[in-house]
């Protein structure tokens, strides 16, 4: 099984759960701003799992069980 925090969560940004959550961990900023950081753009198609990611880091304990479903639910919605 692939390791969870190297699977993608943003096509847009290209961007790894590992590297969202280093982006997340290192700003202040509200999710909406935070975000743009990880996609680099406006869409909404990766927003559950990047908002999940984003409140778990927020509470102090992430799910990457949780994050993976998630994601998995998003590819499976854009056809990827």
């Amino acid at each position: 099984m692939e390791d969870l925090t190297n699977k993608i969560i943003c096509m847009c940004g290209n961007k790894t759960v590992a590297q969202a959550e280093e982006i997340f961990k290192k700003t202040d900023l509200p999710y909406k701003k935070a975000k743009k950081l990880v996609t680099g753009c406006n869409k909404t198609c990766c927003r559950r799992p990047l908002m999940a990611l984003y409140n778990m880091i927020d509470f102090g304990s992430i799910d990457y069980e949780e994050i993976d479903i998630l994601v998995d639910q998003m590819n499976e919605r854009i056809g990827g």
